[in-house]
């Protein structure tokens, strides 16, 4: 995972020196993404995905019958949706490292 697209996008440390919030960052990182949590991150990146796809293509076929387009606007529905959700996930958790490490982190 890129920290550097959260370099100034959090306006708890956005007044900080690019290089101390990039330090922030990666302990941030190492706070949010233990293990357990990176094992569960994979595998929501990875189920997420495929509901998504599953789910409106099952819709779509419920609704319209099979058509030759189904399959591609269930594809590409899901991965946009699915994308969002994950990066929304994504940006969650490093939002709770951020929080442990300022708090444990001297004023």
């Amino acid at each position: 995972m890129d920290i550097k697209e959260y370099i100034d996008h959090f306006p708890e440390i956005a007044q900080r020196e690019r290089h101390e919030q990039f330090k922030i960052l990666e302990q941030a990182k190492a706070a949010a993404f233990t293990p357990s949590a990176l094992r569960s991150y994979t595998l929501y990146s990875w189920l997420i995905p495929l509901l998504w796809i599953v789910g409106i293509g099952g819709v779509l076929y419920v609704a319209v019958g099979f058509a030759s387009w189904v399959p591609v606007v269930a594809l590409i529905a899901g991965l946009v949706i699915s994308r969002i959700m994950i990066n929304n996930r994504r940006e969650a958790l490093m939002q709770s490292g951020l929080k442990a490490v300022l708090k444990d982190a001297p004023q």
